[in-house]
């Protein structure tokens, strides 16, 4: 099931996605036109990551003291502020910039956007229950993979079009139209948490007020004890943390890298093999919406399964030389990534009770950027001291690590102990 909260979710999400990638690659294009320095445009991705990383360590108290509905509604409000007064800044001054100013407005930005995330995650199993909720995710994960695919594109061709001031325009109105549409969505679980406040503050009011003087520093582990304690959920984190060590070869700077040193072609290829991988991708979001019903059954095993078959694409994408083939295979890898990725999140979203979830994407989300970063570093290393096709087969190693982990934890998977969420099905919206 599938209430209609849930699509005004996706809707706002799709548009701000949308919004970021023009409004990204608008700044990284003028700072790089008015600095030519390839250093100074790098600070724009590193301004973005640490104040999310910053953003998702705080997280679990701003979700833990407010509804997700409003968090949501004031970190887009917040961005669509600070971009506002970005724009304005760049067309007022449109000589000598301020590159600072414009890096600790994307910091901001960045830093309300890490609460977004999280949130998100947590409001779709609200939103969506049974087989509504792999659908639901499946639904996610292909217009994000639509927006990355086709947005960078269009974007080009926008700022090419237009200039980057013109485009970032653009941008702004996309953040209102999102602010817009996150008005009209409406948690099932707000009706009873009022409930609940108002019951425990008229019945006992000295025992609320000591709720509320909890310690932050309480709050800040609670996520992390649920993700410690919760064998479900640890088991999961242990899967994709080594699976990220090789998965983040895939990033966009390796692929060049392969793309040059092992095909020996230029960087238009590097253009066609992401939009390869990103139609495989898609169309692995698409399987998972059609085939839902069979694949809510023994989804650990799907998901592991779906590992498996990227570990012997991998292989055979590291050993190969020919263009076409590698252009194939990056697409078909597409598939089995999107497929776990998916079936991953739902099990993560049915793992733990509804009112602790919040907290416990935001630790998430926080394992993952530290995750990716730090793997990020280590295949740097390990590509210029060993090289591309090394670096694959290394993915495909840890991956198969990740795999055999999977299946050591398979029993904790079983259908009935995953987590239902009663309270987002009995109301109505």
């Amino acid at each position: 099931m599938i209430k209609r909260s849930f699509y005004y979710l996706w809707g706002s999400q799709t548009i701000s996605n949308v919004a970021d990638i023009i409004y990204m690659l608008s700044v990284v294009v003028l700072v790089f036109s008015s600095s030519n320095s390839l250093m100074t445009t790098i600070l724009i991705p590193l301004f973005r990551l640490s104040a999310q990383v910053l953003s998702g360590l705080v997280a679990p108290i701003v979700l833990g003291r407010f509804r997700l509905t409003r968090i949501l509604l004031f970190s887009q409000f917040g961005q669509f502020v600070i971009f506002t007064l970005l724009l304005l800044y760049l067309w007022t001054v449109p000589e000598q910039r301020s590159f600072l100013f414009i890096f600790v407005m994307v910091f901001g930005m960045s830093f309300l956007d890490g609460w977004t995330n999280p949130s998100r995650n947590a409001l779709v199993p609200r939103l969506a229950t049974g087989e509504g909720l792999m659908q639901a995710n499946g639904m996610v994960a292909v217009s994000d993979q639509v927006v990355k695919c086709a947005g960078w594109a269009l974007s080009g061709l926008i700022v090419a079009w237009l200039g980057s001031l013109n485009t970032l325009l653009i941008a702004s109105c996309c953040y209102l139209i999102a602010v817009t549409v996150t008005t009209f969505i409406r948690d099932p679980l707000d009706a009873k948490q009022i409930s609940s406040e108002s019951s425990q503050s008229s019945s006992d009011p000295e025992e609320a007020a000591n709720e509320e003087k909890r310690s932050h520093w309480k709050e800040l582990g609670e996520g992390w004890q649920i993700i410690w304690h919760n064998r479900r959920i640890r088991s999961l984190m242990i899967v994709d943390s080594v699976d990220t060590i090789g998965g983040t070869s895939w990033l966009g700077v390796f692929i060049l890298a392969y793309v040059t040193q092992v095909l020996h072609r230029d960087a238009s290829w590097w253009g066609f093999m992401n939009a390869s991988f990103f139609s495989g991708s898609i169309l692995g979001g698409l399987i998972v919406v059609g085939l839902v019903k069979r694949l809510q059954k023994n989804s650990f095993l799907y998901m592991l399964g779906a590992l498996l078959v990227y570990v012997l694409i991998t292989i055979v994408f590291a050993l190969n030389t020919i263009p076409v083939a590698a252009l194939v295979l990056f697409a078909v890898s597409g598939l089995p990534v999107q497929m776990a990725g998916i079936i991953r999140r739902t099990l993560l979203q049915t793992s733990a009770p509804a009112d602790q979830l919040p907290k416990v994407m935001a630790g998430i989300d926080v394992l993952t950027n530290l995750a990716f970063g730090l793997s990020l570093l280590f295949l740097g290393w390990y590509a210029d001291r060993f090289g591309m096709v090394q670096v694959y087969l290394l993915a495909a190693v840890m991956t198969t690590i990740a795999v055999l982990i999977g299946w050591w934890y398979r029993r904790d998977f079983r259908e009935s102990e995953s987590v239902d969420h009663p309270t987002a099905t009995k109301i109505g919206i």
